[in-house]
């Protein structure tokens, strides 16, 4: 059995069914030549976002509706971050919808940039943001986390499921306590609050996708579990 995470390995491992079977971790690729940083202030001027502020990514591709997507503990994390003095110019940038009619009371100046349906504005928007933020519940290894790291975006999330996987607690992003609002906000609080730390997460989470996610290396990993399977057949 392949999982791209050690937390669905190790629900592999305690399964009743494929217990016993062997396990290996191989994460899924991503092409780094692809996805890589912009310059922010190019990628800010392309996007139409302000320039002189943090901004704060999250996306919401049916987030509202689904509880596992955690927009709920995200909305009371961000009531937290309110009342910071150091994010008073905080503006928040959603991707995977429009501003609804109704759109909710955040807390913040929210910029919604609609369905985005290439990579390459993507790419833009993941450069754009300072960080960027995954709420959910539940999580295997997730391709938006993947690609704000080859981005150079530090990733901000709860210390749960495959998201340890993606995140390198304070080296590429933050890990909050499992659904905590108030541990999510310290932890977006402690990457935004300082743009020089973010800006070294940012390079630290570019390297860290450059050599875990790279497809040449989890071509090898493949390799090594089709050569181990051989050997053993």
């Amino acid at each position: 059995v392949v999982c791209p995470s050690q937390w669905l390995a190790d629900c592999v491992r305690s399964s009743a069914l494929m217990g016993e079977w062997p396990v290996a971790v191989v994460p899924n690729p991503i092409n780094t030549d692809r996805w890589k940083p912009i310059d922010q202030r190019l990628a800010r001027q392309l996007l139409h976002l302000p320039q002189d502020c943090p901004l704060l990514l999250f996306g919401a591709m049916g987030g509202g509706q689904d509880p596992n997507k955690g927009f709920d503990l995200l909305l009371a994390a961000l009531s937290h971050l309110r009342s910071e003095p150091s994010l008073e110019t905080l503006q928040l940038v959603v991707f995977g919808q429009l501003a609804p009619q109704s759109p909710p009371q955040l807390g913040f100046p929210v910029h919604f940039t609609g369905h985005l349906h290439d990579d390459l504005t993507l790419r833009a928007l993941y450069s754009a943001a300072d960080a960027f933020v995954l709420p959910s519940r539940q999580e295997n290894l997730p391709n938006t986390g993947l690609e704000a790291h080859a981005c150079g975006t530090p990733v901000v999330a709860f210390n749960t499921g495959g998201l340890p996987d993606i995140v390198d607690d304070r080296v590429t992003g933050a890990l909050a306590e499992p659904y905590e609002p108030a541990s999510l906000a310290a932890a977006m609080r402690w990457v935004l609050d300082d743009s020089q730390r973010c800006r070294d997460l940012g390079a630290e989470a570019r390297k860290r996708a450059e050599l875990l996610w790279a497809p040449a290396r989890v071509a090898g990993m493949y390799q090594e579990v089709y050569a181990g399977a051989m050997a053993h057949g």
